[in-house]
């Protein structure tokens, strides 16, 4: 898996393809309803378009100068650099703030699988400044997690190095939580319309 085309971007090719898929599908399944006049249904196949909308195409990894900004399904995080403390991918991209960690839905770490394929090509990683923990599975390139992490340590070293990010700031330093209210409004919305197309169905 690769970063995006945005060098200061990440989201998931997989998830952005699983997207599209299901994406065809419900507009195959929408022309069906209605030439068979089950246009009551069309309100379920909306939600199914919206949850891959929310949970497979938006979430994404950004950084910046200022912070980096984790889109999960249902907020955004906003981590300025002097309040990150740790990177890991144990199960998943975490960034750790002091006190707080968070998952970043966007970059689970690889299964057994992908780990075997990536030892029998001869994959490894290097140790980076700002990696506290020994090497694991999900720091391996070409991973989810790996690849998205390397995005967050890149920039985080680079500022590091540069003297912007001030230290011993950490603890007074907050983090922003942003709801998707849109999101969330219109999961509401949807999830309410689908009970009730299926009940009056």
């Amino acid at each position: 898996m690769k970063p995006a085309a945005d060098p200061d971007a990440y989201v998931s090719r997989f998830n952005r393809a699983l997207a599209a898929l299901v994406w065809v599908l419900c507009a195959a399944s929408a022309v069906a309803l209605s030439i068979t006049g089950q246009e009551l249904y069309l309100i379920p196949t909306g939600f199914i378009v919206l949850l891959g909308w929310v949970f497979l195409w938006a979430p994404s990894v950004r950084v910046s100068d200022a912070a980096v900004t984790v889109r999960n399904p249902l907020r955004a995080i906003v981590i300025p650099w002097q309040a990150l403390i740790q990177v890991d991918t144990k199960f998943s991209l975490t960034l750790y703030t002091p006190g707080r960690s968070w998952p970043v839905w966007v970059a689970p770490a690889p299964g057994r699988g992908a780990v075997r394929r990536a030892n029998r090509a001869g994959t490894s990683v290097d140790r980076t400044p700002f990696m506290t923990v020994e090497p694991r599975p999900g720091d391996l390139p070409g991973t989810e997690s790996g690849d998205a992490a390397q995005l967050v340590r890149d920039r985080w070293s680079r500022l590091q190095a540069s003297g912007v990010i001030e230290a011993g700031v950490a603890e007074h330093t907050p983090v922003e939580i942003v709801p998707q209210r849109g999101a969330l409004i219109a999961l509401a919305v949807f999830g309410v319309g689908t009970v009730a197309a299926i009940l009056l169905g």
